[in-house]
């Protein structure tokens, strides 16, 4: 997987972010507050069946079971800039000194669980 550091504006603040693999199953997408980059980080683990990796699966399961078992939907700005708004109200500061501050997507990709 490609690693592409990506710029996005929530609220009048800009931030960066990228997507890397995060193990079978799962991706992490990584937030910085700024445009230093300089910081504390935000970590996300959010279940991903990659297609390509899962053809088999795709091709063969009933097309309406497919949903039950892999999750397909990409990562979207949208879903990232409700990731950066989650990870401020659950006390994320990007100007901290701090390390990480880690946590997973549900899998319906509406609110964030600690990790």
């Amino acid at each position: 997987m490609k690693r592409r550091l990506r710029r996005i504006r929530v609220d009048d603040v800009d931030y960066r972010w990228l997507i890397r693999q995060d193990g079978a199953g799962h991706i992490e997408i990584r937030v910085w507050g700024g445009a230093t980059g300089r910081g504390s980080r935000l970590d996300v683990r959010v279940a991903f069946d990659d297609p390509w990796l899962n053809f088999g699966i795709i091709l063969t399961a009933p097309p309406e079971r497919i949903a039950e078992v892999l999750v397909l939907e990409p990562v979207t700005p949208a879903i990232v800039e409700r990731v950066v708004r989650a990870g401020l109200a659950e006390g994320w500061r990007p100007d901290a000194t701090a390390g990480p501050l880690r946590f997973a997507l549900d899998r319906a990709r509406e609110r964030l669980v600690r990790n």
